[in-house]
């Protein structure tokens, strides 16, 4: 009886193991016009690195999209009446109509569909997203917003308001205005009643200053306006907030619409891709001048830099957050010479996307512990590692640690990405320097690595690299390969290219440091 017993016991659970499949999901539902839309159970939409991910011909054939896909350079082109647009997995740019858009991630593959970033989406394709965090979902929608134009039907119907006595206009203002609390509302935005705001956009003459477009990706703020104007930043608290004033500056009527206004008279951009920004709010400031007024969201205090071009473009980056790492570095031990060797990215930076979906984060990192490993009993070598895991030393913090420890040499090891005009096509290893002491070193560094990748030679070269440049030492960055190169990659991810690589960033060193000519046997 006990063994019939058991059999029925794992027949229900088996049962009962399908019912639960959001446990451990593949991805997010999709919904078009409020239509849920079928994805490939491994192609449904995913959150990837911060980036919200969809499948392109999923979305694009549910909008009359024509596809051609071509394996051999990883190439997908999509066409509709006048609109041309091809892209490349592992790419962070687009083509569109003949022009380049960058890509807030690189298309990756998931099965047969070619999955591209929720934003360009909603850019490239003219609709409205909108990613439910809470359940989960992606809602797409076509259809246009028809408050702007509602407000603007108010805008031009002054006799019949004017028309109306006192009291019902009194009335009329409040039923449509909503006036915010400068205390309770950030003090951004004491927001005035919206339709004579908005009354003013659309009255604006050719002297007018206009926002004409917000934007906030890759951690930076991009403001466009018709000219140049100063604007005046500060940083609050309370919640931690960074605020752009755009003195007697007006809101463009396209800018309105393409974005609804909220119960508290504010606009805002869906923020999905930074762990610091809550959002971005924005709307016309208080007071008899007018104005316009943006606010960064934050969660916790970020520094930034401000530029503008003179023709009306303003810049504020967020500077690098550091987060920290634990760096603990080996005993020194008298006689060993001390190497820093800087894994790139890490942590909240991927680094180059690869044409199968991989980051070079792990690259570099997997090289780095080998090169650890394969000199942990040499006699006259000491590494230290800038990171040991996946943290975010930032591009400050890396060569300062190679700085307080005094080391010898730094090197910095980085998977390459292909550039827009080599259409996929370029390839090879590289090794980099900023200051002619390190030349020597980069000839020897370049020379091992090239003999163990095996990649095409494509030289030794100056650039002006924050890791190396601020390097008290001789410090050189080696591009090991192209991780958009489908050739380079598929090495790059095997063990046996990275112990060639590692073994090749030891034998560099030893000649450098003249402390043996051998070559370095791989430890089992």
């Amino acid at each position: 009886m006990k063994k019939y017993g058991w059999v029925i016991l794992a027949a229900i659970l088996i049962w009962l193991w399908p019912s639960s499949p959001h446990v451990n999901a593949a991805g997010a539902e999709l919904f078009l016009d409020g239509k849920r839309v079928e994805a490939p159970a491994d192609a449904k939409p995913e959150m990837v690195n911060g980036k919200v991910m969809v499948p392109l011909r999923v979305v694009g054939e549910q909008l009359g999209y024509q596809f051609k896909w071509e394996p051999q350079a990883y190439k997908i082109s999509i066409q509709k009446n006048s609109t041309d647009m091809s892209m490349y997995v592992g790419r962070t740019s687009a083509d569109v109509n003949g022009k380049t858009v960058s890509l807030d991630a690189p298309p990756v593959l998931r099965g047969s569909s070619t999955m591209i970033p929720l934003r360009f989406v909603g850019e490239q394709m003219g609709l409205k997203v909108d990613w439910n965090n809470q359940n989960k979902s992606v809602n797409l929608s076509q259809k246009i917003a028809t408050q702007p134009a509602d407000k603007q039907s108010q805008s031009q119907q002054p006799s019949q308001t004017s028309t109306q006595s006192p009291k019902s206009t009194n009335k009329t203002s409040t039923a449509t205005a909503t006036t915010i609390n400068p205390v309770e509302a950030d003090k951004h935005t004491e927001v005035v009643p919206s339709t004579s705001k908005e009354q003013n956009v659309e009255q604006t003459t050719a002297n007018a200053v206009l926002v004409q477009n917000i934007s906030f990706e890759s951690e930076t703020l991009k403001i466009s306006l018709n000219k140049d104007l100063t604007p005046k930043v500060s940083k609050m608290t309370g919640p931690d907030r960074i605020v752009v004033d755009l003195p007697e500056a007006s809101l463009s009527a396209d800018l309105l619409q393409s974005f609804p206004v909220r119960k508290d008279g504010t606009r805002a951009l869906t923020i999905s891709d930074s762990e610091d920004v809550q959002e971005i709010r924005f709307a016309p400031a208080d007071g008899t001048k007018g104005g316009a007024r943006i606010v960064i969201a934050l969660n916790q205090t970020r520094d930034y830099d401000l530029s503008t071009n003179g023709v009306g473009d303003i810049t504020l980056q967020l500077r690098e957050r550091s987060v920290n790492p634990e760096i603990v570095a080996p005993t020194y031990v008298e006689g060993r010479r001390i190497v820093v060797i800087d894994p790139g990215h890490g942590g909240k930076d991927p680094g180059a996307g690869s044409v199968t979906g991989r980051h070079e984060k792990e690259f570099t990192l997997a090289v780095a512990l080998k090169v650890q490993q394969l000199a942990q009993n040499d006699p006259d070598i000491q590494i230290v590692l800038t990171r040991n895991g996946d943290t975010y030393p930032t591009l400050d913090e890396r060569p300062q640690l190679a700085n307080n420890q005094q080391a010898s040499v730094f090197v910095s090891i980085h998977g390459n990405s292909m550039p827009t005009s080599n259409n996929g096509k370029a390839n090879g290893s590289e090794t980099y320097y900023a200051r002619q002491e390190s030349l020597s070193l980069a000839t020897i560094m370049h020379k091992h690595l090239v003999a163990a990748t095996e990649f095409k030679d494509n030289g030794i070269k100056v650039a002006n690299h924050v890791v190396t440049r601020k390097s008290q030492m001789p410090a050189v960055l080696l591009e090991c390969g192209y991780l958009s190169n489908p050739s380079n990659e598929a090495a790059m991810f095997t063990e046996e290219t990275q112990q060639k690589i590692a073994e090749g960033i030891v034998d560099g060193l030893k000649e450098y440091l003249g402390t043996g000519t051998g070559i370095t046997e791989t430890l089992n």
